[in-house]
């Protein structure tokens, strides 16, 4: 039987995105064409594969037991196209996603974008914002993105990861703060208000869920986005802010700001570079990651 491969990327970009629609525009297709598609593939396997519930199109059994199979030959033939063409650094015009962890984009960016200007200047990168855990593996899988910044995170054996770093909380006060003396202790801590950085809008942060381990708990008076923004706002009152080691010391030296030892023994913060492990192989991934991984050696 001829089989006509494309089909399987729309079905592997519906079992992705979750809506004809999104799917479409993903592959830059109509959406009559990509719900074409999704007949003769309904017609090849002699199963639904997909079914309409509200506005999402929820995979069957059948969908979810090939995808894997799928996935691995599409990205088989994504391989041998690479190793045929090879990746040359210096000509290449590849456009890579990076999926970052907000409070990580400050350190991270300066010295990668620096490094990658020098040996492929004419590659273009894209940082994303974090990808939530539960979306981690498809976006990857899918090549929405092609690589991830992020904390340790409970990942399936199809996702590969490596440490960059090991960091510790410390915390940022401004100069001269009416509170705080020689030290910060833990009573001045837990009695200032906080800035908590954070790109979810609800849920407590690892250093708030550590706290709460111990029974202790500070009191938030702002919840932002941006750690650069929170910075701004300590500078200017008697709030507190805890970041990480790496990223305090550089904000601290920008703003004329005091960093502090965190006056509680919390975990240190495992940071990971994650990627598919269908990518594996691919020159340009692999390339890439060596980039991040020689810029973190700058970043200790």
């Amino acid at each position: 039987m001829k089989v006509d491969l494309n089909l399987f990327v729309v079905f592997e970009a519906i079992y992705c995105e979750g809506n004809i629609t999104k799917a479409a525009s993903a592959l830059n297709l109509s959406q009559p064409a990509v719900s074409h598609s999704l007949s003769k593939l309904r017609h090849n396997f002699d199963d639904a594969l997909f079914i309409r519930q509200g506005n999402e199109m929820r995979p069957t059994p059948v969908a979810n037991n090939v995808i894997a199979d799928v996935r691995e030959a599409l990205q088989q033939l994504k391989v041998c196209l690479a190793q045929s063409r090879q990746f040359e650094p210096l000509v290449s015009r590849n456009n890579f996603n990076v999926s970052l962890h907000g409070g990580l984009e400050a350190s991270y960016l300066p010295p990668l974008m620096q490094r990658i200007k020098k040996e492929a200047p004419l590659i273009n990168l894209q940082s994303s914002r974090r990808v939530n855990r539960s979306e981690l593996e498809n976006k990857l899988a899918s090549g929405d993105i092609d690589l991830a910044i992020d904390t340790l995170l409970p990942v399936s054996d199809n996702i590969l990861h490596t440490q960059l770093e090991q960091n510790k909380f410390v915390v940022l006060a401004r100069k001269n703060h009416p509170n705080i003396k020689s030290a910060l202790d833990l009573d001045t801590y837990l009695a200032q208000d906080h800035v908590l950085v954070s790109s979810r809008t609800i849920g407590p942060s690892i250093e708030d869920f550590e706290l709460g381990r111990l029974g202790l708990q500070r009191k938030i008076g702002l919840r932002c986005q941006h750690a650069f923004s929170a910075c701004q706002v300590i500078a200017e009152n008697d709030m507190l802010l805890t970041l990480i080691e790496t990223t305090a010391k550089m904000y601290s030296e920008v703003l004329d700001l005091v960093v502090y030892p965190l006056p509680v023994t919390l975990h240190d913060i495992d940071v990971h570079l994650y990627w598919h492990s269908n990518v594996d192989f691919d020159p340009a991934n692999k390339w890439l990651r060596n980039q991040i991984i020689q810029t973190t050696t700058k970043i200790k």
